[in-house]
């Protein structure tokens, strides 16, 4: 999500694959969210990656992207398949759907949401015995969601397995003021990264320059019933975001500041 100076860096040193499945999802154009994408796509080139790259961005991108390429004479190993992005879903894979929607910047600009796809509901082994299901193979089988075949019978999941559960949902707010599509949209996300470049007492320069404070986000996460809040792309005016996430938990507590190399573990919503 966004693509700032040095992230081919930052995911060396993190231990990020370069060569594996990535899509790359950008809320607006503006240089600190971009400028580092030529920079990950040469490293990417540099090492032999070869499987496409899936790049979702406001349409104007493309341009810049092609015209900063051939200027520079950057050598792609792999294809990129570009997604111009509108509201609603704009990428799926085989475990996530994401979406997005308008976010109130200075440009034009959007939010997302990674959503991890429903999982298998509760495993009942009383069930699967009853059914003739021999533990082992076919019972990690129906646990994963598919059926197995016990003496020229089929089994389906559905028949020893509670419903489905729904996946993990982490919103990410790109630079923007709050609003109430946002927090309809962010809705019930276990984990909400959100814009917070203003402390409370700076409302009136987050107006103008149309972000967020981290009073704002802290109330967009509770109207949103958001599980964890994480703050993040703070004025370069407050040496110590600490003054920050404690306005922000004043009104919801479970929220932290984002830093580089941050690790957050997102548990799966109960039910």
């Amino acid at each position: 999500m966004d693509c700032g100076e040095g992230i081919q860096r930052q995911m060396m040193g993190l231990g990020v694959g370069l060569n594996k499945e990535t899509t790359v999802l950008i809320t607006h154009l503006h240089g600190d969210h971009v400028t580092g994408l030529l920079g990950l796509l040469q490293t990417m080139a540099l090492a032999q990656r070869t499987k496409p790259l899936n790049l979702v961005a406001p349409a104007p991108l493309l341009k810049w992207l092609q015209v900063t390429s051939e200027l520079l004479r950057i050598g792609l190993t792999f294809q990129i398949d570009f997604k111009p992005v509108t509201s609603g879903v704009v990428a799926r894979t085989p475990g996530f759907v994401v979406r997005a929607t308008r976010a109130t910047h200075s440009v034009e600009a959007y939010s997302y949401v990674v959503e991890e796809r429903a999982r298998p509901g509760v495993f009942f082994p009383q069930k699967a015995r009853s059914l003739g299901v021999p533990e082992g193979k076919l019972w990690s089988r129906l646990q994963k969601g598919r059926a197995v075949t016990v003496d020229g019978r089929e089994v389906s999941p559905s028949q020893v397995t509670g419903p489905p559960r729904r996946g993990r949902r982490v919103g990410y707010s790109g630079d923007t003021r709050p609003s109430r599509r946002l927090v309809r949209f962010f809705s019930e996300c276990d984990l909400l990264i959100f814009d917070s470049t203003f402390r409370g007492t700076d409302r009136d320069k987050a107006v103008e320059r149309k972000h967020s404070t981290s009073l704002e986000a802290a109330q967009t996460a509770l109207e949103a019933g958001a599980r964890k809040l994480v703050l993040t792309h703070f004025s370069a005016r407050y040496r110590n975001v600490s003054y920050l996430v404690r306005e922000a938990r004043s009104i919801f507590p479970d929220t932290i500041a984002a830093a580089d190399g941050l690790s957050v573990a997102v548990d799966y919503p109960s039910g």
